[in-house]
């Protein structure tokens, strides 16, 4: 961690003034910004506190609501179990009653039932059962109790000995079942005479319940354990959601159906029943929402603004340093013409300003103490070139003489002719101190007037192969390059052998830099014996100054980087390469 947090300072150190600006406003910006979204969030979290607390109200009055208007169906329930006249006719079915009487029976019950089918309490149906298990019914017939739901309601009934049982009908979303035994209390003998089922609507006492408008208000749904029986908005939207009341009251926010809800629930002592208040979240909080994106925007477009204002502000300090700090590295890399591209005049009289004009004058001074020592440098090496240039070995005049003398006596042939006329053309651009550079295919001319001579002289024991591309028979090159070169390999490759001796001359381009390499089938020569003789350390054979010359020719030219390279080709000759930098001009 410290290793990381001392590479931040470092970075921040040495960062542009403009990275450092830019770094300053955006922490300043951020740390604004997170102050203010904790304090919006410690703001939002007070107020979905009062959200609980107004939905927590609101839910606890409906539940209140809902129970009481329950509890009035219990005592509906409870007057129609006593109820003297509905016992006597109960009583009356025990006595295996058919036909016409059964039916001025089943009559006098159902004229009795419709009495208590009252729309104020919520009553769809009654369902009355002898001791005979016969059904009596008044009010809505149109969805009848299952016969699942009815057993277990009559085995509830037993269960309970005349206590009020609330059964919820699965699969029917907010149909209750009011459960009772009826029993004989005429003569206190509490004989078991029917069973009572009173069906309620629990959908329209929820519709009926007043309800607030606006923010809170959502969708109310009731669990008994995790089981939703009810749901005010319908069931199927709650088939995948897990109703789980952990505690008694509370809230919470959670993802039903990919949106966001405000889930609260309180649970009574009403058949353990836990309401719960499914409050969609962006409805609720929209206008907070918006808010909170709205102030982010504004952060953002003022974070925008400073960023602008204070590089605005800082242009003319920054862009001056930078043009001067850009102008200095091309100084360093030696372009001091880089200079005149500086405008003091665009700049203000301040301490910038300032540096700006020394420089200037500082830079012009350098350049022209370079230029005179330049010059003086140009003049020494110029020198010591033309006498590096006279230096030419005048081994290969001599043996050029000799064969010209040889078949002169011997031969008397015309071919002499041809080869005094090759002898002057070199001996012409050899003597030239006018002309330093030359095109390379003028070059060429001298190799081949050279080969001309060779030729005659070994005759068939010699393998010339030459591969010259177009593009680079323009290019200029220092006088006298390859022929030395040749001479070397004549020397030192076919003059000690009697076999088919192989001289590839070959050009090409890499990047800006043009590459000449001369390889032969000679014996070799060893670089550590060429440096020791350039180094002075062992007396060559001859003048020993042919390569060391061209070396030195091309350095005092291009420069250190280029010269000569000498390989050795492992026993199979000897590779010269020359580095020259590409030239047209």
């Amino acid at each position: 961690m410290k290793k990381i947090w001392f590479r931040i300072v470092n970075f921040y150190k040495n960062a542009k003034l403009n990275v450092k600006l830019l770094l300053t406003i955006t922490l300043i910006m951020v740390a604004t910004l997170v102050l203010v979204l904790g304090g919006l969030q410690y703001a939002f979290s007070l107020y979905d506190e009062q959200i609980y607390a107004k939905s927590s109200q609101v839910l606890m009055m409906s539940s209140n609501s809902i129970e009481e208007e329950l509890e009035r169906v219990e005592e509906v329930s409870y007057n129609i179990a006593v109820d003297p006249y509905i016992q006597k006719i109960l009583l009356d079915l025990q006595e295996n009653v058919e036909g016409y009487d059964f039916y001025r029976l089943e009559q006098k019950m159902g004229d009795a039932l419709e009495k208590y089918i009252d729309p104020e309490n919520y009553i769809d149906s009654i369902y009355l059962y002898d001791s005979a298990g016969r059904e009596f019914l008044a009010g809505d017939s149109s969805n009848p109790i299952q016969q699942k739901d009815k057993e277990l309601a009559f085995s509830q009934a037993d269960r309970y000995e005349g206590k009020n049982y609330w059964m919820e009908l699965a699969g029917n979303n907010g149909d209750l079942i009011s459960v009772r035994l009826i029993r004989s209390y005429g003569n206190l003998n509490f004989e078991n005479i029917g069973k009572l089922l009173v069906r309620v609507n629990l959908n329209r006492i929820v519709s009926d319940l007043p309800k607030p408008h606006g923010e809170i208000a959502g969708n109310i749904v009731i669990t008994k354990g995790d089981e939703v029986f009810y749901s005010e908005n319908g069931m199927d939207d709650f088939k995948e959601y897990h109703f789980m009341a952990q505690n008694a009251q509370g809230y919470s926010i959670e993802d039903i159906h990919g949106e966001r809800t405000f889930v609260n629930h309180i649970t009574t002592d009403f058949k353990d029943w836990t309401y719960w208040s499914l409050i969609p979240f962006n409805m609720m909080f929209s206008k907070i929402t918006a808010a909170k994106y709205t102030l982010v925007l504004v952060f953002m477009l003022m974070f925008v603004f400073l960023i602008s204002l204070g590089f605005n502000f800082l242009r003319k300090i920054t862009d001056p340093i930078q043009e001067l700090a850009f102008t200095m590295q091309e100084v360093q890399r030696g372009d001091f013409q880089a200079v005149n591209l500086l405008n003091p005049a665009m700049v203000d009289e301040g301490e910038v300003g300032i540096l700006y004009r020394n420089f200037i004058t500082m830079i012009h001074r350098i350049d022209e103490l370079i230029q005179e020592n330049y010059s003086k440098q140009l003049l020494i090496k110029e020198t010591e070139f033309k006498a590096l240039q006279a230096q030419i070995n005048p081994h290969f005049l001599y043996n050029t003489l000799e064969s010209v003398n040889w078949l002169a006596k011997i031969n008397q042939q015309e071919q002499i002719s041809s080869m005094v006329e090759a002898l002057g053309h070199l001996m012409r651009y050899s003597t030239n101190f006018n002309q330093d550079f030359i095109i390379f295919e003028d070059e060429i001319e001298i190799v081949n007037s050279y080969l001309t001579i060779q030729k005659y002289r070994f005759d068939d024991r010699i393998d010339f192969q030459m591969d010259i591309p177009a593009y680079v028979k323009k290019y200029k090159i220092p006088k006298l390059i390859l022929q030395p070169l040749l001479e070397n390999s004549f020397k030192h490759a076919v003059e000690p052998s009697v076999d088919l001796s192989v001289i590839k001359l070959q050009a090409y381009q890499e990047e800006d830099r043009l590459l000449i390499r001369i390889e032969d089938n000679g014996p070799g020569i060893d670089p550590l014996i060429l440096k020791k003789v350039k180094e002075g350390q062992v007396n060559p054979k001859g003048t020993g100054i042919g390569l060391n010359n061209i070396d030195d020719r091309i350095k005092l030219y291009a420069g250190e980087q280029y010269g000569l390279t000498i390989e050795n080709l492992s026993g199979k000759g000897t590779a010269i390469t020359v580095v020259l930098p590409v030239q047209t001009g």
